[in-house]
């Protein structure tokens, strides 16, 4: 049975840490011992309680404090903008080679611990990381399989086989993909209808 995950998405804004922080609330309600990182965030304001890494802080019963935060998310940048071009702009380059072995040492500790670890992404899997290197460089390194995050927005079908399809050629599992439906809709039904005619990845939603 996984235990760790990297959730990445099709894009920005389609619900990842929502989507982590359901994941641990029922795996916590069920007793099991639960983790969760978000190694890059951009856009970041300490003052504002509610940023990512405050989130998934707070589902896991740990105190929102500087500290804290170092742990799950050390690579922090201001602008909302693609974490390459947020660190060149804040001339703090991210070391591709310290971050994986960042995520490595934290892998190693859920294996110890024996509990789950989700590992999230800043924007979809081609975002770039540096300026040679993506979050799908990154999750082929650590050799972990994946939760894509997909949304009901216009242009999802064929975002979500794109992202399927670059994710497959790197021989990376998707263990499950979540639609994330941020409004009800009967054309969602189609929408997930027409991805389960492409693949046969579990959709849930």
């Amino acid at each position: 049975m996984n235990k760790i995950f990297f959730v990445t998405a099709t894009g920005t804004d389609i619900g990842k840490t929502f989507i982590v922080e359901k994941l641990c609330q029922k795996l916590i309600k069920k007793g099991k011992k639960c983790n969760a990182i978000k190694p890059i965030i951009s856009g970041f304001d300490i003052d504002d309680l509610n940023n990512d890494s405050a989130k998934l802080l707070k589902i896991l019963g740990k105190k929102i404090n500087l500290k804290n935060i170092n742990k799950i998310s050390p690579w922090r940048f201001k602008k909302p903008l693609s974490p390459n071009i947020a660190a060149n702009l804040e001339k703090k380059p991210i070391n591709f080679s310290m971050l994986v072995k960042f995520c490595q040492k934290q892998i190693k500790l859920a294996k110890k611990n024996d509990e789950f670890l989700f590992i999230e992404g800043a924007g979809g899997i081609m975002t770039p990381i540096s300026d040679n290197k993506t979050f799908l460089n990154l999750i082929e390194k650590l050799k972990v399989p994946v939760i894509l995050v997909i949304g009901d927005y216009l242009g999802t079908i064929s975002h979500s086989l794109t992202a399927i399809k670059v994710i497959e050629a790197k021989n990376i599992e998707i263990d499950h993909i979540i639609f994330n439906e941020k409004t009800k809709s009967t054309i969602n039904q189609e929408i997930i209808k027409t991805l389960k005619g492409f693949t046969k990845i579990n959709i849930i939603n």
